[in-house]
Order: structure tokens, then C-alpha cells, then sequence
């Protein structure tokens, strides 16, 4: 790996190897940032015309991976794939682009998955807390290192079913590890004590097909913190404490690939849905022969309601046991699979709070009617996920349809092709009043950050861009198929 910059013209100051536990603000600490949202909170100008040849203030040559860059504390945060398929986990700093440690990563072995892009199988992106470096590979499991470098723990998991490899990206709450994988088979949610790799809880999600987003962490008005799902059908809320269930909303795609997205002032307790999926429907769901062999633990050839898979299916069997004799039968089970099989495509809202709640001795699992607010089904993004800002959700479409919605309403207020054709696997980030956002086929678009949103550039980088680029201290840290640029006007 060659990472001597190109320019070296950075010359903001970063304090580099601080060992805080904590990230500050100003970091990216994990995909899409600060508590995912896309926006960096950095009051630095950025520039309105990024270009492979304008405001770059340095550049280095990186191994080929599609996660995202993770910037805390002055060190960027990456994963990639050498050859042979080694994989690493390697951290840069991020005042020049300079290697500062790289690791190896155990293979249990090598995932099914696409050939392309180029590192697919480096596809997740690291999270940092300031301490803590935590990685995750299909192909390997979850790995936690200290921001030196050293390995602290490691977790082998892997290879699992999937056509399309493991895509979730973890995420990091409260001494917590959040582990988010849906799968052909075997899908689950894992919370890990990140001091020492153990399991502090596991639940099932075998009702789920594959899906590919990130967790996303949510506060609700109670205090207590949620961890959201957009899974294939339903949109599935859980307890970061005990990984419990708490509600569903139906609605999602067969596949869902976008992470949720939260709104804040007078939309802090609603979040936005997109998903869409051209292919088949949902899929490889076990029959009720095949459930009942693997789940009758006392062989009576029955499926007792305590032989239930964890998690969701548990909880909601109870509305579907028609005899109340606690006993699964075929036809409850095709019921829930009917049910779950319900799949359709677009955005739509949901409010955490719902105004008759107060009067509700329990709001319910099921609140698709009672907290679903508008829906919309045209130019929703299949991968890139969405991002919120004064009152308004911007959207990226394949093919280049930029899209801005009323967050109250769900009323599209402008919808346009920007010349930026390809498919949109990175999802937009905002900072200093501007929406960036680069498509595979290495066109980058930037925008106004306004319901009437106007195109302010537009370039080409010359290969495949795939990874969302992180925002921090007035610099953009944007990666390519082999490279990775830092971006930002002069001195800040």
C-alpha cells in the first residue's frame, strides 16, 4: 500500500492521539457520522466546486474497500482488501494522509459475494468512540482495536448467507457494540460489551430476509434509546438496554438498504423510511415442516410458544395463537409469513410520539396504523440513504433524480436529473449549507442545502465512488476505488 501523499498542503490544526472516550462534536465517529445523520455539525466553509483537481489539499493512494471513512480525533479510520484477499483495518492521519498503523484481520472464511466493486468485501464501516476502533468483516467477524492499533478483542463470525456479502455497518452506544446482520438465513441483532467482546444480549430476527443498512440510535421522549431497523416488510424498533422489541411499522421494501433517519426541533421524534427494490419478492423463509424440526427442542412435534425464536417472532405470536393453546400451528405460521410478506417500496414518515398515546394503557407492537404518517412512492433511492435539514428530506435516486420533500407533509417541493447518472451506493452528507454526493460511475454532485435546491458543481474523479465521504474541521474526506482525497478551502 502506497500512502505517500500527492500534496501535502493541510495545514490545519489537529491534535493528533488523544485518548478520550468520548468523541467531541466535531468528529465522524461511525457511517454517516455524528448518530448517523449526515450533517456535520462544523461551522467551516467548504467549497460548492469539488473537483479531483480543485481544494484538494492532499491525496493518497489507498487498498481498494468500500467503507466509509471514520474521522475522530485527527485519524481517519478505514478498511480495506490486499491481495489474496487479506483484510485490514488501518488508520491514517488525517493532517496529511500518512499510514500510522494497519492490521490484519482473522478469515473464517471467504463470503459469497460480488466480485465488484473493487474491496467488497471491505464493505462495512469502521465506528470509533475515541478510545475504541471497532471493525466487521463477512468474512472475518468483529474486531476491536485501540486507536494505536493494538487488538483488544475479537469476535470471529462469518461467512454468512448472503448473495450479496455483509453490508451493515456497526454501531457504537453506551459501552455497547450494536450488531446489525439480516441474511438469507440466520439474521440477528447483537449488543457486545466493547470492554472485553462478550455478548451482553442477542436477539433473533428470523422472520427477516437479507437487508444491508445501519442501525440507527434514537432517543424517544421517555429517555429511553431505541435502536431502529429498516428489515424486508417491516421497520423494527428495539431496547438498546435488553434488546427487546418495542413496536413495528409495516411498509418497507423486500430488501431495504437505506439506514432510518431521524428529523430534530419539531421533528425530533420523527424518522424517515426509504427503501426500494426491483427484485424478487421476499424469500427463504423456512416452510412449517422445516420450522418445526429445527425449533421442537423436546421433540413432541409440536412448536410451543417458548420454543419461538427470540425477538420479534416471540412477541408477536401471541395475536396469531387463534386457539390461545400456546401451540404454533401451520396456519398461524403461514398468517405471520402472509403478513410479513406484505413488502412495497418508498418513503415514508413515523412519528416515535403519536398524540393519543397518553390515553393508551400500551401504544401496541403493531403501531403501522397509529404512528405512519404520509407515504410517497416515486423517486425514492434503492441504496443511498436520505438526509433531513430545517424541515425538509433530500434524496438521491439511481440515475440521478435529486429529490426535496416537506418533512411535515411528505410534499415533493423540487424533483430534477442532475448529470450524475450512475447508481448512488453513497449517501448524501451536508455541511456549510451544501449537500455532496458522488455515484459509481465517479461523477460528484454538490447542492444547495434548500427545498429549492439548486446544482452548484458537478465532476468527474475518474473511478467508481462508492463509500460517503466524512466531514470534520472544515475538511471532506471523500475515498475512490483506490484513492482518498482530502478536500477544504485554504487554512481554517
Amino acid at each position: 500500500m502506497n500512502h505517500r501523499p500527492v500534496s501535502i498542503v493541510c495545514l490545519c490544526v489537529i491534535l493528533i492521539g488523544l485518548t478520550t472516550s468520548r468523541t467531541r462534536a466535531a468528529d465522524w465517529p461511525q457511517f454517516r457520522g455524528l448518530r448517523g445523520s449526515g450533517v456535520s455539525t462544523a461551522t467551516q466553509r467548504l467549497p460548492a466546486d469539488v473537483a479531483p483537481n480543485k481544494h484538494v489539499r492532499w491525496k493518497v493512494d489507498i487498498t481498494p474497500g468500500v467503507s466509509s471513512p471514520v474521522v475522530v480525533d485527527g485519524r481517519i479510520y478505514l478498511t480495506g482488501v490486499k491481495a489474496n484477499n487479506e483484510l485490514v483495518t488501518f488508520a491514517l492521519s488525517a493532517v496529511d494522509g500518512s499510514q500510522l498503523w494497519e492490521k490484519p484481520a482473522p478469515i473464517t472464511g471467504i463470503e459469497t459475494t460480488d466480485k465488484k466493486p473493487k474491496g467488497r468485501l471491505a464493505t462495512p464501516t469502521v465506528a470509533c468512540d475515541g478510545k475504541h476502533v471497532v471493525s466487521f468483516f463477512g468474512s472475518s467477524g468483529l474486531l476491536c482495536y485501540s486507536i494505536e492499533g493494538k487488538r483488544l478483542w475479537y469476535r470471529p463470525m462469518g461467512p454468512f448467507e448472503n448473495r450479496r456479502g455483509a453490508s451493515s455497518s456497526p454501531v457504537i452506544h453506551d459501552g455497547k457494540v450494536i450488531v446489525y446482520q439480516d441474511h438469507e438465513v440466520g439474521s440477528f441483532l447483537e449488543a457486545i460489551d466493547i470492554t472485553n467482546g462478550k455478548t451482553v444480549w442477542r436477539t433473533e430476527r428470523s422472520l427477516f430476509n437479507r437487508s444491508y443498512g445501519t442501525p440507527l440510535i434514537v432517543k424517544n421522549n421517555t429517555g429511553q434509546h431505541e435502536i431502529i431497523l429498516v428489515g424486508s416488510g417491516l421497520v423494527t424498533s428495539y431496547d438498546v438496554s435488553s434488546g427487546k422489541p418495542i413496536w413495528f411499522v409495516k411498509g418497507t421494501s423486500a430488501v431495504a438498504n437505506p439506514m432510518a433517519v431521524v428529523g430534530n426541533g419539531a421533528f425530533k421524534h420523527r424518522l424517515f423510511i426509504a427503501s426500494a427494490n426491483p427484485g424478487p419478492k421476499r424469500s427463504f423463509q423456512p416452510d412449517f415442516d422445516e420450522l418445526t424440526k429445527h425449533r421442537d427442542k423436546n421433540s413432541d412435534g409440536k412448536v410451543m410458544q417458548d420454543e419461538l425464536p427470540s425477538g420479534l417472532f416471540a412477541a408477536m405470536f401471541p395475536k396469531y395463537d387463534q386457539n390461545n393453546n400456546r401451540i404454533l400451528d401451520a396456519d398461524e405460521y403461514k398468517a405471520i409469513q402472509t403478513f410479513m410478506g406484505s413488502c412495497r417500496n418508498g418513503l415514508f414518515a413515523i412519528d416515535l410520539v403519536d398524540v393519543e398515546d397518553s390515553k393508551r394503557s400500551t401504544p401496541g407492537l403493531n403501531r403501522t396504523d397509529t404512528h405512519k404518517r404520509w407515504s410517497v412512492t416515486r423517486s425514492t433511492p434503492r441504496t443511498a440513504t436520505p438526509i433531513y435539514h430545517e424541515g425538509h428530506v433530500y434524496m438521491m435516486k439511481d440515475g440521478g433524480v435529486f429529490t426535496s420533500l416537506n418533512a411535515k407533509t411528505g410534499e415533493v417541493v423540487k424533483t430534477e436529473r442532475v448529470p450524475a447518472n450512475g447508481k448512488f451506493f453513497s449517501s448524501p452528507v451536508l455541511a456549510d449549507g451544501k449537500i455532496y454526493v458522488g455515484d459509481d460511475r465517479g461523477k460528484f454532485v454538490v447542492f444547495s442545502a434548500k427545498p429549492e435546491w439548486q446544482l452548484l458543481s458537478h465532476a468527474d474523479f475518474g473511478e467508481p465512488i462508492y463509500p460517503t465521504p466524512a466531514i470534520t474541521n472544515g475538511r471532506m474526506y471523500l475515498r475512490s476505488e483506490t484513492k482518498l482525497y482530502c478536500i477544504g478551502i485554504g487554512v481554517e
